[in-house]
């Protein structure tokens, strides 16, 4: 009882002290074995008493136990009288406080004195609802029906369970009424059943009595298990049916754990089995007994076809040997012109879109071809063309000036002037006029090439010169999709950074206050930049609505790809009018993301800065270690040590423990540093980066959680000491470097783990000019090697000669002579000066 006072943390107790004024304390020292004293001091002590009183008795029985009549079919007995549970009695000592005896009487309780008891059996599946989670569910049973309920577990088998209850006669009825509410339904199902279905009709021969209770030696205590078990009354009609159902089906009508099979049942009325005996691997039998087995077969249809129930419950076969070999041809041109008319019909009654705000300059209309193409080559080699070959829309110029894109929109010149730019960046020449036209765009760029202002300036003209007022739009007009929470952050400061004619922006991701950031979308903002889990949550919740937005930006889409959000994204697209502008960006060109931009995207043009193949940033100095995974360590510590004061450095590793250990390590050694992988809350995550930032810590472990959107300008040094498992992260690891016309030195530890990465990394590794080193390209062609030797072994019979090893023995033989000297990995030698 003391337990039920106090309350999980005390938290009851603080209750009970705030609802009568008084201080309530347990005197321990006061108290025995069976006898709990309370100290009530203050307050109102009567309504303390009351309080207490009605935590310490079952509901409806408190007051019988303090001699006051009962109305429900239980007669009172005096505090005088013995009881199973302790029994309070109160010992006023004077007006100021009052203690309270809780003595602990042995003897038995009301329900049980007068000494009736009955037996009754139910199936044993129903035992674990009828005692409930913890006892809760038959201690209700107990104290609504005044009974003492028990389990008999030595009566009972594997089948069949008996319950002894214990009390007056018409409590007893109540104690079986209210146990038959939890294993059959209340309701009875009584209708005529329809010819629906060809049936196979039984007898029922469960002998059943018409009540559905089998009453035993009322007022006995010395019972036998009965002989025959309480049935439900579902049963008792006599009839069975059996129908058939695909074996496919079987695992539905079943349900997790028998869940949905037993609410079948209760639902119908009727006992519903699956026949395996008789059921093979493409049919399934299911027996259907009981009053009401059309009830059921209507709701085993819903499952098994969800979408036309009444027709296909005429054609569904239960004969036992009938089968059908008919299949209907499905018109699948009529059904996508059905729904391209549905699609229609959903965003006719929008407004019309305004998307070309382009003003031409007269200099760049007139651009002499040969001076665009020696534009373009030398500023990274820009490429652009139509998706769609036969487009026949003029490509645009590009811009030399900021003057040239926006001078018909001076205070976006003015934000601009103010950041201090003097030109604009390869990928903004060609952006620009691309954007302000309205056409949709793939931009192909590597990271710090200036691709988010590339598509947030147009944004910011495209949200404030649509025919409808701000103040009249629903949701936002402007949705930036981004793959991490740093990258959307970064673009939302970046966005900050324009202050133009009031537009607001927001930034919304996991792990960020779910709260706050509904409350800043329903005061209303023109720019959504979002993560697209959150996004998602946030739209099904109709915290969000999309249907406004027309300029849509899906910022490194190769990456949301790489990490499975394509079906949140999909579900996002479906709730934004498809005539929207769209704007694609990413580092390199997938088959992912080119199926995204063939069914998302309308003609839209490419902007390639660079190769459609991967590339490093050039301004970064590539150095490859070929080493042994044990030197990997102390060659980290050896690069550590040779940092300068002013560098910076993100050591990039492959798993999240492993940064953890590292940045422990580091902690240890009286080295700062900062760690930052997926596992560690938002804020620990914007805290590392920041310190970093302002240069309290100039070392930051990481997981590729950190190879994107991480815009620091300072970074001087990137340390990989696992390898990445892709080319992609790779090059977005290196790029973390060398920004903003600074340049930067990759270092990457390669082990023969990595081997089968060797010719991608050397291809990178020309392309930008940078030394390849003798024994990453001896790693390749052994690799290459044997992989000619697996793919000649795989196509020999095997009758030829025996197959060469595989598994570990195996790959060790391809490896040759890696094994031995064949890696340098003995320290640095004399590379140091090169980083």
């Amino acid at each position: 009882m003391v337990a039920r006072i106090i309350g999980r943390g005390g938290s009851k107790i603080k209750e009970l002290e705030e609802s009568s004024g008084c201080r309530i304390k347990i005197l321990k020292d006061q108290s025995s074995g069976d006898m709990v004293v309370i100290n009530l001091t203050g307050g109102d002590i009567s309504e303390a008493k009351r309080l207490i009183e009605d935590v310490t008795s079952s509901a409806g029985r408190q007051r019988e136990r303090f001699g006051q009549q009962q109305t429900n079919g239980f007669s009172s007995e005096p505090n005088g009288s013995n009881w199973d549970e302790p029994s309070p009695c109160w010992d006023d000592q004077d007006s100021g406080s009052s203690n309270f005896k809780n003595s602990d009487r042995q003897g038995r309780s009301p329900m049980e004195s007068l000494g009736s008891t009955e037996k009754i059996t139910i199936g044993s599946s129903f035992v674990a609802r009828v005692i409930g989670r913890g006892g809760a569910k038959i201690r209700e049973l107990q104290d609504k029906s005044g009974c003492r309920i028990q389990i008999l577990k030595e009566e009972s088998d594997g089948n069949e369970s008996v319950i002894s209850i214990s009390g007056q006669d018409t409590s007893i009825e109540e104690a079986k009424r209210l146990i038959m509410q939890i294993v059959e339904p209340s309701e009875r199902y009584g209708t005529k059943q329809a010819n629906g279905f060809i049936s196979e009709t039984t007898s029922n021969d469960w002998n059943e009595s018409a009540s559905g209770w089998e009453d035993r030696n009322q007022g006995s205590n010395d019972f036998k298990k009965p002989d025959q078990p309480w049935r439900p009354p579902m049963d008792s009609s006599g009839s069975s049916e059996k129908i058939r159902i695909d074996a496919s089906f079987v695992a539905r009508v079943i349900g997790r754990g028998g869940a949905k099979i037993r609410e079948l049942q209760d639902k119908s009325g009727c006992r519903i089995q699956i026949l395996k005996e008789e059921s093979d691997e493409q049919e399934s039998v299911i027996s259907i007994s009981g009053s009401n087995i059309e009830e059921a077969k209507r709701l085993i249809m819903e499952i098994v076809e969800p979408f036309d129930a009444q027709k296909n419950m005429q054609n569904l076969n239960i004969a036992d040997n009938a089968e059908s070999d008919h299949f209907e041809v499905i018109d699948w041109t009529g059904i996508a012109k059905q729904s391209e008319e549905m699609t229609r019909l959903k965003w006719a009654s929008l407004p019309a879109l305004k998307k070309d705000f382009y003003f031409e300059e007269q200099e760049v209309a007139e651009a002499n071809p040969a001076d665009v193409a020696a534009f373009r080559k030398e500023n990274f080699d820009i490429k652009v063309k139509h998706h769609n070959e036969n487009d026949p829309r003029p490509i645009p110029n590009p811009v030399l000036t900021f003057q040239q894109a926006f001078r018909k929109f001076p205070e976006i010149l003015d934000e601009i002037k103010k950041q201090g730019f003097m030109t604009p960046s390869p990928i903004q020449c060609q952006s620009w006029p691309i954007l302000l036209q309205g056409n949709d765009m793939i931009g192909i760029a590597q990271t710090g090439t200036g691709k988010t202002l590339a598509f947030l300036l147009p944004a910011l003209i495209h949200i404030e010169h649509q025919t409808v007022p701000r103040t009249e739009r629903v949701g936002p007009t402007a949705l930036v999709l981004a793959p991490t929470r740093e990258l959307a952050q970064q673009i939302e400061k970046e966005a900050k950074k324009y202050n133009y004619r009031g537009i607001q922006s927001i930034c919304v991701y996991g792990g960020g206050n779910r709260r706050e950031q509904s409350a800043s979308i329903r005061k209303g903002v023109e720019i959504v930049i979002a993560t697209p889990g959150r996004l998602n949550d946030l739209i099904s919740a109709g915290i969000v609505d999309v249907s406004g937005v027309s300029y849509l930006v899906l910022d490194e889409a190769d990456r949301m790809l790489d990490m499975g959000f394509e079906p949140q994204i999909r579900k996002i697209l479906l709730d934004i009018r498809p005539d929207r502008q769209t704007v694609m960006t990413s580092a390199t060109w997938p088959p992912g993301v080119r199926q995204l931009a063939e069914i998302y995207m309308k003609d839209p043009l490419h902007v390639v800065v660079g190769s459609f193949d991967l590339a490093a940033v050039h301004s970064v100095t590539q150095i490859i270690e070929i080493v042994e995974e044990e030197e990997k360590i102390s060659m980290l510590w050896d690069f550590l040590g040779s940092m300068g004061t002013d560098d910076k450095c993100i050591v990039f590793v492959a798993k999240k423990i492993r940064a953890d250990d590292i940045a422990s390590d580091l902690g240890i050694k009286g080295i700062e540093c900062q760690c930052i992988h997926g596992n560690r809350e938002q804020s620990d995550r914007e805290e590392a980066l920041e310190q970093l930032k302002d240069g309290t810590v100039r070392i930051l472990i990481a997981t590729d959680v950190a190879s994107r959107g991480i815009d620091i300008k300072d970074i001087t040094h990137i340390f990989n000491l696992d390898f990445p498992n892709n080319m992609e992260e790779y090059v977005h690891r290196v790029g973390r470097t060398g920004r903003a016309g600074r340049s930067g030195v990759a270092i990457s530890l390669v082990t023969r783990q990595d081997w089968s990465k060797a010719a991608a990394l050397i291809k990178i590794l020309e392309e930008a000019g940078q030394e390849v080193p003798d024994e990453l390209v001896d790693m390749s062609s052994r690799f290459s090697a044997a992989q000619a030797r697996r793919n000649e072994e795989r196509g020999r019979e095997f009758g030829d000669r025996p197959r060469r090893g595989r598994g570990r023995g195996g790959r060790r033989d391809d490896f040759g002579g890696f094994g031995g000297g064949g890696f340098s990995g003995g320290g640095f030698g004399g590379r140091r000066e090169r980083w």
